[in-house]
């Protein structure tokens, strides 16, 4: 891995000036990786050194790639953009929209006008929020013991949604149904077990 002295210098000064206490960078090219390496602490507070194997908590960046392989795989005619994607994952063939509570206090629904696509999934346009910016979903999750999506759950993705697919736009776990639909239809989640 030579011609990356450069990089090795930019992430090293970050350490150096307390920009953060680690870092880990990678670079590949269609042949393979080209570059990587460690440099810093996993933590403030910990003498354990970061490697190139460290595991990180990635969060929201996972959407990007998790789009793009989606999208691979609408190339590869495995998922479509605009079928409702109950063919793939059936857990979302009856989506219902919250549409509030009633006096006593319990949700009211109705199924929604129409059936949740790829493309609402992938362009957070089919209803779904995360309930740190709606009260309202925070309000029926609490009332239905449902964790949020930090947890890591399945249990996490059963909510309603919150307006009709393809009428308006928010933030939510959208992409966590585009992952499901991706290893379904890759049967990554299979592959992944036998290797692991």
């Amino acid at each position: 891995m030579t011609g990356f002295s450069q990089v090795d210098e930019v992430l090293g000064s970050a350490i150096e000036r307390g920009d953060v206490p680690g870092v880990v960078a990678m670079a590949a090219a269609r042949d393979g990786v080209v570059y990587q390496a460690a440099f810093g602490r996993r933590a403030l507070s910990a003498e354990a050194a970061m490697s190139t194997d460290t595991v990180f908590w990635i969060a929201s960046m996972t959407k990007a790639i998790t789009s793009a392989a989606a999208m691979q795989l609408v190339e590869q005619g495995k998922l479509a953009l605009d079928h409702q994607i109950a063919d793939v994952l059936p857990e979302l063939s009856t989506p219902q929209v919250l549409e509030g509570f009633d006096p006593s206090g319990q949700p009211r629904l109705r199924p929604a006008k129409r059936p949740i696509t790829l493309r609402h999934l992938l362009t957070h346009t089919a209803g779904l929020v995360y309930e740190i910016w709606n009260a309202e979903m925070g309000r029926y999750m609490e009332m239905k013991a449902i964790p949020g999506i930090i947890s890591c759950q399945n249990t996490a993705l059963s909510l309603p949604l919150v307006f009709d697919p393809g009428e308006k736009w928010d933030y939510g776990i959208n992409i966590d149904w585009v992952g499901k639909a991706v290893e379904r239809v890759s049967d990554q989640v299979r592959v992944m077990r036998e290797i692991g």
